[in-house]
């Protein structure tokens, strides 16, 4: 760890922040993915309910989505998909205290987009003001319509970019001021961070980012009064000037930020990645916190890089002057957030794919299983208490979705083209330019390159045939049973209003609450 101020600077800095984060207003609505990126709601939520007791309602949606819910007003919108091929993306407008289905609409899919296990579905969240819903699909299709589901405007974002290349969809979510949605469509093609204005749907400005397969979501966060969209994507961070799209700084070597979002505490930035493909515990300082109030040469200052500390999918959070990351062992890392210390590590024993809410000193961790653990905030592990949504050996199965079959040449073992490991294989060894069988130097793509010192197993700098084969075996292993971990029931997003907590499953909502 880097540690940068004396023990008594740190204790009155932590004292200062957990101060700041309780007098913080918390807005009662949720209008965005994680709550615009804090994840925190102002009034207490249940701690107490069962399969059988405190859920106040639940209601299957039309269709599939791995979104997280967003509320405003009383009213939650959910984003889904219909059809095999995702020919429909869908709005609904369901009420908060009954579930009963307000609206919905329903928009015609520009692109074709298969819907099964292994591809986003109505993955990145929509956000909601006053006036509208802002909806953008994997499909490509951006679609505002106005609280009562009349269409406002509708896009086609790959009308500039071109067919999305990405490995299991697109799946970043957006990201709004008063005035604007900001979009971070990023993958194997064109990409680009948009400004588009809510009243007309027209782009504003639009910045090049980096080609790059990442599900990470903009946030747009105050820093010393200047309003900057934040992205951590694509092996760098970087602040965004809101009004001109200009670029404020940038910080570089962030390596496996392709689905953790940045969070923001006034003017420290803590930034989660993933452990990424072949790399060791330990072997990487990607998770990290940055005072944005100290640019120097055009980067932040660096508080501290974490050593062991990583996430997975669910983004990192900060309670009371401590930063919490949820690695894919399910490990939770509780860390000092102006430190960087180690308060402590404590296994929770489920899978979250959500990013937890936060409620005063409480972190609400909800489990893809429908498991919630309830920790208690602060520098030792304390649990108030495990729920579940569903009866495990009974889970609620979807009434009117059907998931469709994969081609079958997808099922086929990792020695070919087809299975997961085996087409890692076929594509990289495609891009073997001169048919030497050996990749080297611009032959290598940008996403293995930050890997290759973990696969080169002769430490040669190039990649054969045999260490490309052993890659992509070691890769179809880790993923043997991705299929059945797969299938719905799985909690994919969370939010909270009203003293209400709502869980968004793949085809089914749930309110806990009275």
């Amino acid at each position: 760890m880097n540690h940068h101020q004396s023990c008594n600077g740190i204790r009155t800095v932590a004292s200062c922040i957990a101060v700041i984060l309780c007098l913080s207003p918390a807005s009662a609505d949720w209008p965005s993915f994680r709550n615009g990126g804090n994840s925190r709601v102002s009034e207490p939520l249940p701690t107490q309910w069962s399969s059988s007791s405190g859920i106040a309602w639940q209601t299957e949606t039309q269709g599939y989505g791995q979104s997280s819910p967003v509320i405003h007003s009383g009213l939650i919108f959910t984003t889904s998909v219909i059809g095999p091929m995702c020919e429909t993306c869908l709005i609904e407008c369901h009420e908060l205290k009954s579930g009963e289905l307000r609206w919905s609409y329903q928009h015609d899919s520009t692109h074709g987009h298969p819907s099964n296990y292994m591809n986003a579905r109505a993955a990145p969240t929509p956000v909601v003001d006053e006036r509208g819903v802002y909806a953008f699909f994997e499909t490509g299709d951006f679609v505002a319509v106005d609280l009562h589901g009349q269409k406002l405007w509708a896009r086609d974002e790959s009308s500039a970019t071109g067919k999305f290349d990405n490995s299991h969809g697109i799946g970043s979510s957006l990201a709004q001021n008063e005035t604007h949605v900001f979009l971070n469509l990023e993958h194997g093609g064109p990409s680009f961070l948009l400004a588009i204005e809510k009243a007309s749907g027209e782009t504003t400005w639009s910045v090049d980012r980096p080609s790059s397969k990442s599900w990470s979501s903009p946030i747009v966060a105050d820093v010393d009064g200047q309003q900057q969209v934040i992205v951590s994507s694509g092996g760098t961070v970087a602040g965004y000037d809101v009004a001109s799209g200009e670029m404020l700084w940038m910080m570089e070597g962030i390596e496996g930020n392709s689905v953790p979002s940045p969070t923001v505490s006034g003017n420290y930035l803590v930034v989660g990645a993933r452990l990424p493909e072949f790399a060791e515990d330990g072997a990487m300082q990607s998770n990290c916190c940055l005072d944005l109030s100290q640019i120097s040469d055009g980067k932040p200052r660096v508080l501290w890089r974490a050593d062991k500390a990583i996430c997975e999918y669910a983004s990192p959070v900060i309670v009371d002057g401590f930063a919490y990351f949820l690695s894919k062992a399910n490990v939770l890392h509780c860390l000092n957030v102006v430190s960087g210390e180690v308060a402590y590590r404590k296994r929770l024993g489920s899978d979250c794919w959500a990013t937890p809410i936060v409620s005063g000193n409480r972190l609400y961790f909800f489990c893809k299983n429908g498991r919630c653990h309830v920790v208690i905030a602060g520098p030792e592990h304390k649990t108030l208490a495990t729920h579940s949504l569903w009866n495990s050996e009974d889970p609620p199965k979807p009434e009117t979705y059907t998931e469709t079959a994969r081609d079958s040449s997808h099922e086929q073992d990792s020695s070919s083209s087809g299975g997961p490991g085996g087409g890692m294989a076929a594509r990289m060894k495609a891009g073997d330019a001169n048919g030497d069988g050996v990749l080297q130097g611009d032959e290598i793509s940008e996403r293995i390159r930050p890997m290759l010192s973990r696969v080169d197993t002769n430490g040669d700098g190039k990649l054969d045939a045999s260490e490309i084969d052993a890659m992509a075996a070691s890769f179809a292993e880790r993923r043997k049973d991705s299929a059945a971990t797969s299938r719905d029931p799985i909690v994919y997003g969370v939010a909270a209003s009203d003293g209400h907590i709502i869980v968004r499953t793949g085809t089914r909502l749930f309110a806990i609450g009275s």
